[in-house]
């Protein structure tokens, strides 16, 4: 007799619900779990299909089972672990998880995946040689703390309940003596590393003060404690924390200034990932609800870092965009059904991987931005608009719904981080426009785009001015702080040099734009190294530019005849409060960061004043623009200033200077 597809289910309740004897919901995750916010525990078995359910089949097993004991003795033993022995065998070759052969001579296809890659007594032995960089319980407590409660918010690559979990674990099997899991333990120094970088004014008072040792200090320990144990692991044995782990170090060099570097170790951690198989649905037969959600937030994550610093930064993809397809994560796993309003706190990942799958399915074939055609543009940019206008009320940029700030004030990151990506996407593809002479036209579509390219610039640097005033200090090393400044700052620099008619409706716009942005990097440029080489290169930019200079001289002088007294140059710079979220705030005064620039000690130790720091490159007769190590990252040739630089300076004023405050140089 056949069994109805109910029957052939193998829990009408997930396992939580079975063992409280509670009506189940059935889906994932369910009502139950996640009102006792444990939505990780809310676990349904796997169908299984019985081909045969008559009454002799139980019977027909005993007897089988009664015939295997009866083997002889002299038989060579069948090992109890033959699944794993398969899976090694197969990973000997390389086979992907997923293959076909993964299918062969298995009965439960979740013993073929481990979320914690086992250790080996070489592993084991060097968990104790890096303890010595874990502090005591008690302030291990406070980091991990700040980067679950503060830190993980930007990227949301660890899930909170379950690391802490591990993290509960970790320290009772210390406190035993237990052998401890090199992979989580590593996992522990990447989060205490990142965490470290990002301390609030008094977690950091107290940090210094009990191990008596700055924060720079503190985060290169962890770093480099955790880069001694991750030497000790192999390839072939991977796991999700060992993709987790690769993550967070892509993060903590971005913000330590090495992008060059955090983008390598971005394909390190990828290739991990398809070790796993998180970028192939296949790999994930079996696997229980949480762990797919986990695997598909992973690659998702993956997937957008590799899509913006390969367009922005004009690299090459790591992930094979023409050949990508993903099902993005459903959110369900943190999402209150109590308010409806409120979404996940990965929601604006997911939002960031779906703008860009959308945008390269509208570029087709063409990966590089300048091989589109002006068509192919138009469709690109109409589609970016429709995704703004479609974002949940939380992340708007027009109407926008503030009302959960207050209690989750790490929506107010997201939403900036969330409108800068895209004005940045939707000014990527118009940059070939802002770096030619508009004269030089190869459409009849050029002029509306090059306007347009400048209408969404001035966007971008408004966004940028939010995101900085809601960071800055204490966050000022989170790389797209700065970089949204530069990159705009610098492209609009293009375009006003290239714009020989002077017939931008724009122009004085942005003039003032430039003049904001140079502000923001300025005080950036005391933060973090990226932030000075930010700055200096922009200011040797303007400088470089006789219209840039001029245009700067011009203003200056014009508000000077309107009888409008120069703001007053203080001692110190003011630093806006980090998190005033102003909407329509001007730029502080470009005199008072030229004429006085603190003599501090940056978090990147680095301590310099900023003038002599800009003094020490002048441009000379290089015919090639010294932009301290960011023409590894950036592709500012593409801006088509080279004559420019051509010419040689022998200027030694500081640009910034020249720029606002009208005087000559040598070269002018």
């Amino acid at each position: 007799m056949m069994q109805t597809s109910k029957d052939s289910r193998s829990a009408t309740s997930c396992s939580e619900c079975q063992r409280r004897k509670q009506k189940c919901s059935r889906e994932w995750p369910c009502n139950h779990c996640q009102s006792r916010k444990v939505p990780h525990l809310c676990q349904f078995g796997p169908r299984k299909v019985q081909t045969d359910s008559s009454p002799d089949s139980s019977q027909n097993c005993r007897s089988l089972k009664r015939s295997n004991e009866e083997i002889d003795e002299e038989s060579p033993p069948i090992s109890d672990g033959t699944d794993k022995e398969t899976e090694n065998g197969l990973k000997a070759w390389g086979y992907m998880p997923g293959h076909v052969y993964y299918n062969l001579g298995r009965d439960d296809p979740e013993e073929f995946h481990s979320s914690t890659a086992l250790a080996g007594s070489e592993e084991s032995n060097e968990v104790n040689k890096v303890l010595y960089a874990i502090p005591p319980r008690t302030l291990t407590d406070a980091i991990v703390n700040h980067f679950l409660n503060h830190v993980n918010v930007r990227y949301n690559s660890i899930y909170a309940p379950t690391f802490t979990n591990q993290y509960v674990q970790w320290w009772s099997d210390r406190i035993n003596n237990k052998e401890l899991s090199p992979v989580f333990t590593c996992l522990l120094l990447r989060v205490c590393a990142y965490s470290a970088q990002y301390f609030t004014p008094e977690l950091c008072k107290t940090i210094e003060f009990e191990l008596a040792c700055n924060i720079q200090t503190l985060t290169q320990r962890f770093y480099r404690a955790a880069e001694q144990l991750s030497s000790s692991f192999t390839a072939s044995n991977t796991s999700i924390e060992r993709v987790q782990g690769l993550f967070l170090r892509s993060a903590w060099l971005k913000s330590d200034s090495q992008i060059v570097e955090s983008w390598h170790n971005l394909g390190c951690c990828i290739r991990e990932a398809q070790e796993l198989g998180l970028d192939s649905e296949a790999a994930n037969v079996g696997l229980s609800e949480f762990d797919v959600e986990i695997r598909r937030r992973l690659w998702c994550l993956l997937y957008i870092w590799d899509w913006q610093m390969s367009s922005w930064l004009a690299r090459p993809h790591l992930i094979d965009q023409r050949n990508t397809s993903f099902v993005f994560p459903n959110l369900r796993l943190d999402e209150p059904s109590t308010q409806p309003n409120m979404l996940s706190p990965f929601a604006h990942i997911s939002l960031q991987a779906q703008l860009g799958r959308r945008m390269v399915t509208k570029m087709g074939d063409v990966l590089r931005v300048a091989d589109l055609s002006p068509e192919q543009v138009l469709n690109v940019l109409a589609e970016c608009d429709t995704f703004i206008n479609e974002l949940p009320p939380i992340f708007r940029m027009e109407n926008t719904d503030t009302s959960l700030d207050q209690e989750h004030p790490f929506y107010i990151f997201q939403r900036h981080q969330l409108h800068v990506v895209s004005l940045l996407s939707m000014l990527d593809i118009l940059k070939p426009y802002l770096a030619r002479s508009p004269e030089d036209r190869t459409s009849l579509y050029d002029v509306q785009l090059r306007d347009k390219g400048i209408e969404i610039g001035l966007k971008v640097l408004e966004a940028a001015r939010k995101l900085f005033d809601h960071e800055f200090p204490i966050n000022s090393k989170f790389h797209l702080v700065v970089f949204c400044v530069f990159d705009t700052g610098a492209i609009l620099c293009s375009a006003i040099i290239h714009d020989t008619s002077e017939g931008s409706p724009y122009r004085d716009e942005v003039m003032d734009a430039i003049e904001g942005a140079l502000a923001m990097l300025h005080q950036l440029s005391v933060v973090s190294k990226i932030g000075a080489s930010s700055y200096k290169f922009l200011s040797k930019l303007v400088q470089a530019a006789p219209r840039l200079a001029q245009q700067g001289r011009a203003q200056k002088r014009q508000k000077t005849t309107n009888g409008e007294p120069p703001a007053p140059t203080p001692a110190v710079p003011a630093m806006p409060p980090p998190d005033t979220d102003r909407e329509d705030a001007a730029p502080p005064a470009m005199d008072s960061f030229v004429n006085s620039i603190p003599d501090i000690s940056t978090t990147d130790d680095i301590s310099f004043d900023l003038d002599e720091f800009l003094r020490q490159d002048p441009f000379g007769n290089s015919a090639r623009l010294d932009i301290g190590g960011m023409e590894e990252i950036w592709d500012w040739e593409n801006l088509n200033l080279d004559i420019y630089f051509d010419q040689g300076n022998t200027g030694s004023l500081d640009p910034a200077t020249t720029f606002m405050n009208g005087k000559e140089s040598d070269r002018f």
